[in-house]
């Protein structure tokens, strides 16, 4: 199981493979997880609103979020390390 008490969740995604788990945080943050052990393998920060929603790109090597900050940020996926920011003047809607 994944412990989701530490900040309430907006939206989660798996992975193409199916392994991991990225959640996307009311606390500013998505954060990736490991399915089977539930371990946290890294924290995406940098956004300065809530983060509301995070998906892995379809090769699994890269992770978008989208803040109500008004940025979309790629992350590399097995390091958690910003690769690109975007920023637009209005709020991001997740479509959800």
């Amino acid at each position: 199981m994944i412990p989701v008490n530490i900040c309430a969740v907006y939206s989660a995604a798996f992975s193409p493979d199916g392994k991991r788990v990225v959640t996307a945080s009311w606390d500013k943050t998505a954060r990736i997880w490991d399915v089977e052990s539930g371990r946290l393998l890294a924290t995406l920060s940098g956004h300065t609103n809530l983060v509301v929603d995070a998906e892995f790109s379809p090769d699994g090597r890269r992770i978008v979020t989208a803040s109500a900050d008004g940025t979309a940020k790629v992350y590399i996926a097995n390091f958690g390390e910003l690769l690109k920011r975007a920023k637009q003047e209005l709020p991001v809607d997740s479509g959800n």
